[in-house]
């Protein structure tokens, strides 16, 4: 499995990775804490449009800076990471892990983890003290960030919040 820096032209690519899952149990914050809930989904793939309304956000994150990873096994690409260049936060020493995703065949295998310490390692490069997380509310993805550390926020970020309501957002103190 190769992991590498992507370049502009590369980003469509991301929207080739299968996202599918069949989603138990979604997360809710309620008063302050955590809620496990069933509610099932049967995600096949992205949703309709996605690509069209994300990638101008994507490409607007690449010209300003923003670090893009991609995993490939051979030429297909399976995963892919994003960072935020754009400091966050009351005391602006955030970044934004703006996008990560991992091929339904490629998952439990270390590469999710693999992508975010790629991530990690970006942002203390650039003298971040934590990564700000928008995590879809599904329990894998959300136990998923808890697994590696990550904690409810105790800042929002309130134009964050503002896109994705239903968001578990978490942060990432980085050592």
């Amino acid at each position: 499995m190769l992991i590498r820096r992507l370049a502009r032209d590369e980003i469509e690519n991301i929207w080739e990775i299968d996202r599918s899952e069949i989603i138990g149990k979604v997360y809710y914050l309620r008063d302050g804490r955590l809620t496990l809930e069933v509610e099932p989904y049967d995600m096949r793939g992205w949703p309709q449009g996605e690509a069209k309304l994300y990638m101008p956000f994507l490409y607007d994150c690449f010209d300003r800076g923003g670090t893009f990873y991609g995993a490939f096994e051979g030429l297909e690409m399976v995963g892919a990471v994003v960072l935020e260049s754009k400091f966050i936060g009351r005391k602006k020493d955030q970044l934004q892990l703006k996008f990560l995703h991992v091929g339904n065949e490629y998952r439990k295998m270390g590469l999710g983890r693999a992508l975010f310490e790629k991530a990690v390692d970006k942002a203390r490069e650039l003298s971040a003290k934590r990564l700000y997380i928008s995590a879809t509310p599904s329990e894998n993805t959300v136990g998923f960030y808890l697994h590696l550390g990550c904690e409810l926020t105790k800042e929002i970020d309130q134009e964050l919040y503002a896109l994705e309501p239903k968001d578990i957002h978490l942060e990432y103190r980085i050592a």
